[in-house]
């Protein structure tokens, strides 16, 4: 396997939807390890479009709901392992809302992945326990 290079930084952008004192996070798992993770949902975005643009397409393709970005939180970088295989990903995580009202009335759902057809739980996860998950970025209940 060739060596990976700056090339293989991956640009994501990912939204943060409020309901009170709890977040809405999808919940993912590692194939290899089987570790629970909770991230906020999004994606990569592709050369030429903003961020901003990115995050509202990914809710759009994921929940099928018009996000509305409100102000951007802030850029978090991780390097980690997933699937056995080396990652590195600079996040630009905004905080929105969405349009509809169906996701503010539902405690959990599924979301979905068009491009891996794929689907994955979404939920409402109270602020306070972030610190009792494995959750990315790291510091997301210090930034909300």
């Amino acid at each position: 396997m060739p060596e990976k290079t700056w090339r293989d930084i991956r640009p994501v952008a990912l939204g943060v939807l409020r309901r009170g004192d709890e977040v809405l996070l999808a919940r993912h798992h590692d194939p290899e390890t089987g570790e629970a993770f909770y991230r906020p949902l999004g994606g990569g975005f592709e050369f030429g479009e903003h961020s901003r643009d990115a995050v509202v397409r990914e809710f759009a393709e994921e929940l099928g709901v018009e996000f509305t970005v409100e102000r951007r939180l802030g850029t978090f970088e991780r390097a980690f392992e997933f699937d056995g295989e080396r990652g590195h990903e600079v996040w630009r995580l905004y905080e929105g809302e969405t349009v509809e009202d169906w996701p503010y009335e539902r405690d959990e759902f599924v979301g979905e992945e068009p491009e891996l057809d794929e689907t994955f739980p979404v939920e409402w996860v109270e602020i306070d326990s972030l610190d009792d998950r494995t959750v990315y970025p790291e510091s997301l209940a210090g930034v909300l």
